[in-house]
């Protein structure tokens, strides 16, 4: 009987950091995809749930995937995966390997590992935010790429030649989704981080079960989005373009200050600033109207970041309330502003603080936090961001 992992040596603790900052960096990777590896790996899925793998078509990008499905007409129902090619490979490759995981490692280890790989990785991968944009975009059409329209094309005379489908109308645009659907390919980074981690940690990486299947599925996902069915499998390519912030000793979280963070090769586009996804117009022209006309306050926030909290505060006349020397923070000075309910939708007011700790790159951000509209002073203002006592904070010897 194989002995149940409890916990980690030092050798294997001491690499999580190295390995994190490995899959975070696959998860961003702009290098060309090997497709024979890829198309071996999704074979062996298919294999693995007992079916055949079927043609492949390929696209641009995840949105030239989503778009291609929309204008070839698929439907397929998010929530009934039981019936999708989709969820039987979930089924037989990542339930099955999560299942064996949780057999072969005591659950204090598991959340190590995750803590130490799995969360590193999801927080600077962009897998949600690539989707969000693509829910976005899916349904705005008229300026689709040649490829892929013509991978559309190639996906409805599929279907037709197999007579599988009689290719359903999708009712309202609106309401059709079947991209869901998909594996995310490259973005995925972190669970196969995550698994091929513990994979690693038995010794036997490589070994029939399990954590063969690790190293099958994480080729599998070596390319980019990837969309499979009994008739055909729809995969997009790797951005060509990738950029993120200095790394430093965690993973780099998608970030360019001045053009997108992602491209894909039909030109489709991301912008990050310090790994929250925002407009275009953020990065390339901020403005005071902008920022007051934007609902989100991530957004905002970033935007105002984007053309300086101290020329944010001088365009927008907001009143100073308060200075005060940061007891956290020697040598930075603390200010306590005015915020008029037309700047965040609320009466409040904002505190103009200095980082603690330094950026990746070095810097000290300077950067504004709401507090509320009744504090009385700077450093009440600062203490109340802590859950602290003004006395508290004022006694702090160093806040990060």
């Amino acid at each position: 009987m194989i002995e149940r992992i409890t916990a980690f040596d030092d050798a294997t603790s001491a690499a999580m950091p190295f390995h994190a900052r490995t899959w975070a960096r696959r998860a961003h990777s702009t290098e060309p995809v090997d497709w024979n590896r890829w198309t071996t790996a999704v074979a062996r899925c298919y294999q693995h749930a007992g079916l055949r793998m079927p043609p492949v078509i390929r696209v641009a990008s995840p949105l030239a995937l989503a778009r291609a499905l929309f204008l070839g007409n698929i439907t397929e129902v998010p929530g009934d995966e039981d019936r999708a090619v989709i969820g039987l490979i979930e089924r037989i490759m990542r339930t099955r390997i999560d299942e064996a995981t949780s057999k072969r490692f005591a659950q204090p280890a598991l959340a190590r590992a995750r803590v130490n790989v799995f969360q590193p990785v999801d927080a600077v991968a962009g897998a949600d935010a690539v989707a969000a944009a693509v829910e976005e975009a899916v349904l705005i059409g008229a300026d689709d790429a040649p490829v892929t329209r013509d991978a559309a094309e190639r996906i409805r005379s599929i279907v037709h030649r197999v007579k599988r489908s009689r290719l359903p109308k999708r009712g309202r645009p609106g309401a059709w989704n079947s991209w869901t659907l998909h594996f995310a390919g490259q973005f995925d980074a972190a669970w196969c981080g995550y698994t091929s981690f513990l994979a690693e940690a038995t010794g036997t990486p490589g070994a029939r079960g399990w954590p063969r299947r690790v190293q099958t599925f994480a080729a599998a996902q070596s390319a980019g989005w990837w969309w499979p069915s009994l008739d055909f499998v729809l995969v997009s390519e790797r951005p060509v373009v990738v950029r993120t912030e200095p790394e430093g000793t965690a993973p780099g979280r998608l970030h360019c200050a001045d053009g997108p963070a992602i491209v894909w090769p039909d030109g489709w586009r991301l912008f990050f600033r310090h790994g929250t996804r925002v407009p275009e117009w953020v990065i390339t022209n901020p403005t005071m109207a902008a920022i007051a006309a934007e609902p989100n306050v991530e957004v905002r926030r970033c935007a105002i970041e984007a053309i300086g909290w101290d020329t944010y505060i001088a365009d927008a006349g907001l009143q100073l309330l308060d200075t005060a020397m940061d007891p956290g923070n020697d040598g930075c000075v603390l200010r306590l502003y005015d915020l008029p309910p037309d700047v965040w939708g609320t009466p409040g007011r904002v505190l103009l603080v200095t980082n603690g700790s330094p950026e990746r790159d070095g810097t000290r951000r300077r950067y504004g936090l709401p507090v509320p509209g009744d504090t009385a002073d700077a450093i009440a203002a600062a203490a109340w961001t802590y859950g602290l006592a003004r006395d508290q904070y004022a006694r702090m010897a160093r806040r990060t």
